[in-house]
């Protein structure tokens, strides 16, 4: 019985133009550790999609007795092991082989979903159904199972559960959607569901079990963009900034620099902007916009220039071993990643705007990894990511304060938004770039 869980299957980065509105979630990249390929209509990711077969079998007491698990995951989906999507369901069918009575009881089939961290785990989703017990119609001799039987069995997976989390002077209860599959090496934590088949044999016997490690990919969908994007996309024009479509970006506040350009004292500000919904799907791409102010031309022009400019994703995985004691800051289980630089060029909205100010405008993005962990949060278990701003990088310049200039939490999804595809200004550039995001 093959029990080895793999790592969740990650997308790929084709971005298209256009009025493609077919691809719903995006398609696996060949980065992925499972290489596989995702149907481009999710409705074929529905019930009755086409369904890939894995098996599992152990050995009962007798030379030609044995019991197998099947299951049925997602064809398009699955490679070493099931995958399921969200709002889908288990399918699956148990067989026993008995040649002599077996003294089983009952036949129980459990879906399982946790998190484990060392020797640890916490379960946040436990569903059972049982196939079959001794006390049933179903054919027996003499109370033991004997002979051939199967038992299909389908299980329906909740988008949701409801867990009781804080201490115990100040439980509260709360609703989280079903997270992801995640398994890294160094994580300190990582989230693993099973399907369980369980053979009770009754007191002071040891019940026989088989365990099928499975995928779980919810489905997240941002939100359109703003019509005058959705427009621009759909007529591959350029995309508005904020001072033509104020309601298809989020400004950060205002961030003011001082330093040393070579020997003098110099001012700059600079105003981030991050295209709404701040909800992006993996594999595609988070649009910037920025501006830049100072009155030193010098200085204007060093730190406008794309290589000067500093600005990541960064990702932070978050555990808390005892949701039941006050959790002190050396025990967080805090790890934190960032992505490779965002990509910047000159734009210019108002020609007559920029010349005439002490002003550069640049739009930028960050192109995600097709195999990033979407947001999470389950019980004890945080992954959340954010857009950071760092101090500029130029030679030439030394600001006087590192810190950061500019931090703005974004949610990743799994699946695209309604509408036309976003498209990217480095579309050449994606293949190398994937190969270094969170390395």
């Amino acid at each position: 019985m093959d029990n080895t869980i793999i790592l969740p299957p990650g997308y790929d980065a084709t971005i298209t133009s256009g009025n493609n509105r077919d691809a719903d979630l995006p398609a696996y990249s060949s980065l992925s550790s499972m290489g596989q390929v995702v149907p481009q209509n999710l409705t074929e990711l529905s019930e009755g999609a086409p369904s890939k077969q894995f098996s599992y079998h152990i050995s009962l007491k007798g030379n030609n007795s044995s019991a197998s698990l099947v299951l049925y995951g997602n064809a398009s989906l699955s490679k070493h092991s099931p995958a399921f999507l969200g709002g889908s369901r288990v399918n699956g069918l148990v067989k026993v082989n008995v040649e002599s009575g077996e003294s089983i009881n009952a036949v129980v089939i459990s879906i399982q979903g946790k998190i484990i961290s060392g020797s640890k785990q916490h379960i946040f989703l436990e569903y059972t159904q049982t196939l079959w017990s001794s006390s049933s119609d179903y054919p027996k001799s003499d109370g033991r199972l004997q002979g051939e039987h199967n038992w299909p069995f389908k299980l329906h997976f909740p988008k949701e559960v409801t867990l009781t989390v804080g201490t115990k002077d100040a439980p509260r209860v709360e609703v989280f959607q079903l997270p992801q599959s995640f398994m890294e090496r160094h994580a300190k934590a990582s989230i693993q569901y099973e399907v369980i088949a369980r053979f009770a044999r009754g007191m002071l016997k040891t019940d026989h079990r088989i365990i099928a490690p499975f995928v779980y990919i919810p489905i997240i969908r941002p939100e359109p963009p703003s019509q005058l994007r959705s427009d621009a996309y759909e007529r591959n024009t350029t995309i508005p900034g904020p001072i033509a479509d104020p309601t298809g970006w989020h400004t950060l506040t205002p961030v003011q620099i001082q330093g040393k350009l070579f020997t003098r004292q110099a001012t700059i500000s600079c105003i981030l902007s991050l295209a709404l919904p701040l909800s992006y799907t993996r594999g595609s791409i988070i649009p910037l916009h920025l501006v830049i102010q100072s009155n030193d031309p010098q200085a204007l022009e060093t730190l406008s220039s794309p290589h000067a400019i500093i600005c990541r994703l960064r990702r932070i995985l978050r555990y808390y071993p005892d949701e039941n004691k006050t959790v002190d800051p050396k025990l967080r289980r805090e790890e934190l990643e960032h992505s490779e630089l965002a990509t910047w060029w000159p734009f210019v909205e108002y020609p007559s705007l920029e010349e005439s100010s002490f002003q550069r405008t640049l739009s930028g993005e960050i192109i995600l990894s097709p195999e990033l962990m979407p947001t999470t949060t389950i019980g004890r278990f945080q992954l959340e990511y954010s857009v950071v701003l760092f101090p500029f990088d130029a030679n030439s310049f030394h600001s006087e304060n590192n810190d950061i200039l500019s931090d703005c939490a974004v949610e990743i999804a799994t699946a695209f938004p309604p509408g036309p595809r976003q498209r990217t200004n480095v579309q050449t550039a994606i293949p190398d770039r994937l190969r270094h995001a969170f390395q």
